[in-house]
């Protein structure tokens, strides 16, 4: 959908539906605008001097051409003071328009006049305004007799100056990529139940693997069993569903080292178990595999991309149901490391999950562990919806992390490891408790998996808050948001050599 070409001279020349500019305050207007404004006869001026058009960050104003210039419509997007844009701020300024554009779009072809901003490059800019319209004009149609919406842009053509042409087609290639990867996890996110099962995650997963060559290997339940995984299994107990975990690799580089672990956590439906959620909101724990959603949805952008760097993925699919079979609070497992575990409550199931995936990908040669999951409610009451939770045991691994979710354009802060909070995990029966109180609940998650990631260096993400909203921003839209997915895809192509 998205190419990249050389602006013309005339930009009045440009055969297209919607022709969008960038305006930033208190600058002189370009060649460019200066074109424009001729051809309207003066009109822009006026309507900037009677405030009709601003230039005020995201403000969007739309003139008709009335076949004055060859595109039909003049789409204006306000870009602020220059000294204060930013990547955030040009992405989802642009986001605004795309937005208003693909509400009355079908098919439409639009050509976008890339700003000069010569602090983030032509690269960057590029990039900005590829996943501006490839994540804002992104909508799930779902299960609907007839679709509600068609596709709103066919061709999308970014006009860059020749001398920078090729970082902008580099910038294009990689907003684009990053861009399919968000949309596929917010894809998984938003299906249903009864449509994404742990097996169909499993295949979801397997499907990426298999389009770019990937290695990749699927533990069933007699695997499990014989692997010793009681975590995953006790929360499988209570489901009809088999449960799986899929281990991806992918090796960008000659040699099997520095390999990067990328667990996630597919709980395709998490009812709770026996300790059963209020009915409130239950239907939004189809989300609860988006941990999972974002190291599939990384996996294709690392598909697309190619990068020189190491990847091993461990995602373990299960659904959390209550049953006659199911876990109880007070039983005692055993996971894959050997730890027992004490059941509190079958609610806090994610931890289990990832605790054995954790000890897999580390017997797998994972030198760095990255774990993604909607574990707590905690994170929520921590953060709200605006911001991912992060803990670790590695400050520099952290510290990297942050830096790629900047990059991105996606707000994560840490959270404490105090020595404090793993006391709360300590059980009277078992060498620990699955549980240990409401206070503090997203930290004393995080610090359970700590303990199962031992010495490795490791990230733990609380996307709880931020994986599936039920209100619209700039570049998403309401439900699956597939957050994390391009900070995942930063730190590995960031570790590419």
């Amino acid at each position: 959908m998205i190419r990249v070409e050389e602006k013309r001279a005339a930009i009045t020349d440009i055969p297209c539906d919607d022709l969008v500019v960038g305006l930033f305050k208190g600058e002189e207007w370009t060649d460019e605008l200066s074109q424009l404004d001729g051809k309207l006869e003066g009109a822009l001026q006026q309507l900037l001097a009677e405030k009709e058009l601003s230039a005020d960050h995201k403000a969007v104003s739309v003139v008709h051409s009335l076949g004055r210039v060859q595109a039909k419509r003049l789409v204006f997007v306000g870009l602020g003071e220059k000294e204060q844009l930013d990547y955030v701020r040009l992405r989802d300024a642009w986001a605004r328009a795309v937005k208003q554009i693909a509400r009355k779009a079908e098919n439409r072809q639009a050509a976008c006049l890339l700003p000069a901003h010569g602090t983030l490059g032509a690269e960057r800019c590029a990039q900005a305004v590829t996943e501006a319209f490839c994540l804002a004009s992104y909508t799930y149609e779902g299960y609907r007799q007839k679709p509600k919406q068609k596709l709103p842009f066919s061709r999308v053509t970014l006009l860059a100056a020749a001398d920078s042409l090729a970082a902008a087609e580099q910038g294009g290639r990689r907003g684009e990529a990053l861009s399919r990867g968000t949309n596929l996890a917010r894809d998984l996110v938003n299906m249903p139940g009864n449509y994404l099962s742990p097996e169909e995650l499993k295949n979801q997963a397997v499907a990426v693997a298999e389009r770019y060559g990937m290695e990749y290997e699927v533990l069933d339940r007699e695997m499990l069993k014989q692997l010793k995984m009681g975590g995953v299994l006790a929360v499988a107990q209570g489901s009809d569903q088999p449960p799986y975990v899929v281990v991806i690799k992918y090796q960008g580089r000659k040699t099997w080292d520095r390999v990067i672990g990328l667990v996630g956590k597919g709980v395709t439906f998490d009812s709770g178990g026996i300790s059963i959620k209020p009915v409130n909101g239950m239907h939004e724990m189809k989300s609860d595999m988006g941990g999972a959603a974002a190291v599939i949805g990384a996996l294709e952008v690392i598909g697309r991309l190619k990068p020189r760097a190491n990847v091993l993925a461990v995602i373990g699919c299960v659904e959390n149901m209550l049953s006659g079979a199911a876990y109880r609070p007070g039983d005692v497992i055993t996971t894959m490391s050997g730890r027992t575990v004490e059941i509190i409550t079958t609610d806090a199931e994610g931890r289990l999950v990832l605790a054995d995936c954790i000890t897999y990908a580390k017997e797998k040669g994972a030198e760095c562990l990255i774990d993604v999951a909607t574990l707590t409610g905690g994170v929520v009451v921590a953060l709200g919806h605006v911001c991912s939770g992060a803990m670790t045991n590695n400050q520099p691994l952290l510290d990297e992390l942050l830096s790629c979710a900047e990059q991105a354009g996606e707000r994560l802060w840490q959270l404490p490891t105090f020595a404090e909070y793993h006391e709360l995990n300590k059980s009277n029966v078992a060498d620990l408790k699955n549980s240990g109180g409401r206070y503090g609940h997203a930290i004393i998650g995080g610090v359970f998996l700590q303990t199962f990631a031992e010495e490795t260096p490791w990230v733990h993400l609380d996307i709880a808050g931020t994986a599936y909203l039920n209100s619209a921003g700039d570049i998403h839209p309401v439900g699956g948001t597939g957050v994390m997915t391009r900070t995942l895809s930063h730190f590995v192509l960031g570790r590419s050599e």
